[in-house]
């Protein structure tokens, strides 16, 4: 017969401690099926869906060093995990909310999916990945070292979102769209916009929509490459001006050379009646606009 080391015995012994420390949580809650929901957690991850029901349910697996709170207060619903002592551990929390609720979330280490939530949502990110669904309520996103994947429904609505470190996708959305993103690339594809705000710091956009009557669309990049892709029948005045770099267009007349023997290049006309406004323009990278 084999025996197994003291030291093995005690690892093991510690393993069925820590297991049986972890307890499985299972919490719910009247709330208004248009409040408000603030969500709190670090390291793990946070899962939030839309049900058709007045109420906020939690479930979550908690050890003995951590502590949800969970309260409501008429139409403000909170839930948080907080953590006794110096480390944090990881938690997998899952929050079921009334589908019309408004929705934040603050997490540290922990990757957010969101479904299914028609209120607005604020989501803020460090070290973690964040991916929801949009309806036409205002979406705003600010992560730190995560990449943000959003996808719409085709109904116009207001997305801000800020990245750094990270990349961003967004599809199916429409309306106003807001982006800027630092070390990350970034790809927009989307249906008619109506306003558009493009910053990029070391990093390349990809984006491909058509222009709403009046439209505005306002892209800026001080090293990247950006990238368009114009739907449907064009009608816009263009502004393009490159520092260090080409521009490519498919259609208009072609760009001219901002300085004789300088690389930066610059671009203005007008296509159709002009109704809709782009301004693009680059210090160190290449402009791509195309309408096919």
């Amino acid at each position: 017969m084999k025996w197994l080391s003291s030291g093995a015995v005690a690892l093991g012994l510690a393993l069925l401690s820590f297991a049986s420390q972890a307890e499985e949580t299972e919490k719910r809650l009247a709330a208004d099926p248009r409040g408000q929901v603030d969500i709190v957690s670090r390291a793990g991850s946070v899962e939030v869906r839309g049900w058709d029901r007045p109420e906020v349910a939690v479930r979550v697996d908690l050890t003995s060093s951590q502590h949800l709170e969970f309260e409501n207060d008429g139409r403000h619903t909170q839930v948080r995990i907080e953590t006794r002592g110096q480390k944090s551990s990881s938690v997998d929390l899952v929050v079921q909310v009334p589908e019309g609720s408004a929705v934040s979330i603050n997490s540290i280490s922990a990757d957010q999916d969101v479904r299914n939530v028609r209120g607005s949502q604020r989501l803020q990110s460090v070290s973690g990945q964040i991916e929801t669904d949009v309806w036409a309520d205002d979406l705003q996103i600010k992560t730190i070292s995560g990449d943000t994947r959003v996808t719409g429904h085709k109904v116009p609505g207001v997305i801000d979102i800020s990245s750094i470190s990270g990349s961003i996708a967004l599809r199916d959305i429409a309306g106003e769209v807001e982006v800027e993103t630092v070390s990350g690339d970034a790809r927009v594809n989307m249906g008619e916009l109506t306003r558009g705000r493009v910053r990029t710091t070391s990093g390349s956009v990809e984006w491909t929509s058509s222009l709403a009557r009046d439209a505005r669309l306002d892209a800026e990049a001080l090293s990247g490459d950006l990238k368009f892709r114009l739907a449907g029948k064009v009608d816009a005045e263009f502004d393009i001006e490159t520092f260090a770099g080409e521009i490519d267009n498919c259609f208009g007349p072609k760009a001219k050379h901002t300085r004789e023997f300088g690389p930066g290049q610059s671009l203005r006309f007008v296509e159709g009646k002009g109704s809709a406004r782009v301004a693009i323009k680059t210090h160190n990278g290449g402009v791509e606009i195309c309408d096919h």
